[in-house]
């Protein structure tokens, strides 16, 4: 029996549902997976290839800080006085008792040559009392036998005796006065030698406070002088590191301002606790400076030994691709079906070089690219060729 035009309306709108699911599951089954049909549909991709090397490398904490001078004097005079000669400048270098500032010496040389009159006449009167004293003894000794034979009175034997002791309190007093006169005497020399103002140790002049004519005091400084062989190289450690610190320990220091150059020191101090605002530990080092082209305030990062070596991993650093999207870095590691897999890696702390040293991510012999790693997608197939191999 013929159904009527609605009822055949009907039926072909309850099929459209079904209709849709077939065409559906037959583009299911025309879709494999993209990529491994990308993989198999495409020629492989010629790229050169390297290994993961392993090396043994020194384990470092790396750290921070800056160079000071081993010694900083402002030096000052030991006496007042006006300036009239400043025989240093800026920049030079002078030798332990090297004059660095000369004061006016007229008054000093008066004070000298008047203490050195009082000790000629003080010396002169004490070897005139020891002469009388000497005198004087031997009266008295000589009265005092003509006195047992009953030659002379015992008056005049007590005079000479109490003459004797009188001329040996003479000579007590002239040895005081002389050795009075020559503490004086010391005294004006050590004034007109401090009219000259010398270094207290070798080393470089960092400033000149004063000029000729000035006058100055004891409490004045002329010159700021610096020793910087050895330099003083004070670090800051985190304090979870702090255990791992010790005097000793071998440091390698770098500065911006020689590229390439490394400077190597031993830490001789450590602070004995860790500083409350920036729980960090403060540690100090000795590098030499005989050249004396590293100067205080130089800005160093340094790396301190640790006495053992570490496996570490290398791949060229055109391996390597940054992820900026994920904020990480990866690498194509060959397979052994000759199809590249991605791998995410963790960089080390310590880079440099054409090499680049990973944490983890691959293991050591992996093959890694190194070229068309714009081409290369994860699992597709490779033509590896060593490195430089064209």
């Amino acid at each position: 029996m013929l159904k009527s035009p609605r009822h055949r309306f009907r039926l072909i709108l309850s099929l459209v549902p079904v209709l849709g699911l077939a065409l559906n599951l037959g583009a299911c089954r025309e879709s494999e997976p993209v990529e491994t049909a990308r993989a198999e549909a495409r020629a492989p991709v010629e790229v050169q290839t390297a290994v993961v090397q392993g090396r043994d490398e020194p384990v470092v904490i790396e750290a921070t800080g800056s160079f000071e001078a081993d010694e900083l004097s402002k030096v000052a005079p030991e006496a007042s006085g006006r300036v009239v000669a400043t025989p240093v400048d800026i920049g030079q270098f002078v030798r332990a008792g090297a004059v660095l500032v000369r004061l006016q010496a007229t008054d000093a040389g008066l004070r000298l040559d008047e203490a050195r009159a009082a000790v000629s006449r003080a010396e002169a009167n004490l070897k005139l009392a020891e002469s009388r004293d000497q005198l004087a003894r031997t009266t008295a000794q000589r009265y005092q036998a003509l006195l047992a034979t009953g030659d002379v009175s015992k008056t005049v034997a007590d005079q000479a005796r109490t003459e004797a002791e009188t001329a040996q309190q003479t000579v007590n007093t002239g040895r005081a006065t002389a050795a009075e006169a020559r503490a004086q005497l010391a005294q004006a020399e050590k004034a007109v030698a401090d009219v000259a103002v010398t270094a207290p140790f070798a080393g470089f002049v960092a400033e000149r406070h004063v000029a000729a004519g000035e006058y100055v005091q004891p409490s004045t400084p002329v010159v700021t002088l610096v020793k910087i062989d050895p330099l003083r190289l004070r670090l800051t450690i985190p304090a979870v590191q702090a255990a791992q610190v010790s005097s000793g320990q071998r440091v390698f220091a770098s500065v911006d301002a020689f590229p390439g150059n490394t400077f190597e020191g031993t830490i001789t101090a450590v602070a004995p606790a860790v500083a409350a605002e920036s729980r960090a530990l403060t540690v100090e080092a000795r590098v030499p400076n005989p050249r004396g082209i590293l100067k205080p305030g130089m800005f160093a990062v340094t790396r301190i030994d640790q006495g053992r070596t570490a496996r570490a991993l290398l791949v060229p650093r055109a391996a390597v691709v940054e992820d900026v999207n994920t904020n990480s870095y990866r690498v194509f590691a060959v397979d052994e079906q000759n199809r590249v897999r991605v791998r995410v890696v963790q960089l080390a702390p310590r880079q440099g070089g054409d090499m680049v040293r990973l944490a983890s991510g691959v293991e050591e012999g992996d093959r890694v690219v190194v070229s068309n790693l714009g081409d290369l997608f994860d699992s597709a197939p490779v033509r590896a060729v060593p490195a430089g191999s064209r």
